[in-house]
């Protein structure tokens, strides 16, 4: 048996999902190779960097038809590799287009489906998964058998650079049969956000305790002095337009993992919680001591942030 994880680029860009995905299913292979599929047109370079992911096998489907996604050249695709390789488990990312694509292949290949996970494991001969619901209030557990496929939230794992570099090998597919009933036209990209905070590895989120937009610059003064920090914020932030949409964390945000999180006036919300409970250690600074913030924080300060941070910034200036 083996694990399949299907991989996502567009335009020649890996996606960082494909990477989490494979770091999923390096977790609960067991002793299964791990197989991972790169669908698209010239993406032999690509290959590369899937193949230090983790897996132990890359397959690459290219094609010119295969330039864009389409469900129904991508399916033929990805059934025939189901085919060849019989896997246990099929592995995506949990994005647009794995919500567009994996429903419908699940029916096709006859296997059960669970999206949207957030940890796996093994259990018994099947897989046990996790997902949330209802914003982020309650997890809940799914016993599946096995075959079945499962897309992974995009943060939830942590993506590793193995230390071997899988084989890649070129898979023939026939499209002749197989006809795309959808034209992409063209990409319209967005504008890209000012930071990423999903890379960061030193996150400083604040929260309602800031009081008002004009109290940022304290806030953004601690984290010009700390190098490769990012400022992000909870919701209530953001909705008041404090902050940019693309700096949240959370259910409705981004889901961050860095190695250090410093919350700042953040009550900790398990709307905001799901969103940085991977992170590797969480200071909290709040004056209520009752904060949710502090039953995940590694280290808790009852304290007023303005206090705190004028301090912190001071301290930082002397090194």
């Amino acid at each position: 048996m083996a694990i399949l994880v299907v991989c996502e680029q567009r335009q020649g860009e890996l996606k960082e999902t494909s990477l989490e995905a494979m770091a999923a299913a390096v977790s609960v292979a067991g002793g299964e190779k791990v197989h991972a599929l790169l669908i698209g047109s010239g993406i032999e370079g690509l290959a590369q960097a899937v193949a230090r992911g983790g897996a132990d096998e890359v397959v690459i489907a290219d094609s010119p038809e295969l330039t864009c996604y389409t469900y129904d050249l991508y399916r033929a695709v990805v059934l025939k590799a189901v085919g060849d390789i019989s896997p246990s488990v099929v592995i995506a990312g949990h994005t647009s287009q794995g919500m567009d694509f994996f429903p419908g292949l699940a029916a096709s290949a006859g296997m059960p489906m669970l999206s949207d996970c957030v940890k796996l494991s093994r259990s018994g001969d099947g897989i046990e998964a996790a997902r949330q619901l209802y914003g982020g209030k309650i997890e809940v557990r799914y016993a599946l058998p096995v075959p079945c496929v499962l897309t992974v939230r995009q943060g939830a794992f942590s993506s590793v650079m193995a230390g071997k570099e899988a084989e890649v090998r070129k898979m023939q597919v026939d499209l002749g049969s197989a006809s795309a009933r959808t034209e992409v036209t063209g990409y319209e990209t967005p504008p890209k956000e000012d930071v990423d905070i999903e890379k960061a590895k030193i996150v400083v989120s604040v929260g309602r305790g800031i009081e008002k937009k004009e109290n940022l610059p304290v806030f953004e003064e601690l984290v010009s002095s700390i190098d490769g920090a990012v400022l992000a914020a909870s919701r209530p932030v953001i909705d008041n337009g404090w902050l940019p949409k693309g700096r949240q964390v959370g259910v409705s945000g981004k889901t961050v993992r860095p190695k250090l999180y410093l919350a700042l006036g953040i009550s900790g919300a398990i709307q905001h919680l799901s969103g940085m409970s991977g992170s590797e250690f969480v200071v909290a600074v709040n004056r209520d001591k009752d904060a949710p913030i502090f039953k995940v924080a590694d280290i808790g300060v009852v304290e007023d942030i303005f206090k705190i941070v004028p301090a912190l910034v001071n301290e930082m200036k002397k090194r």
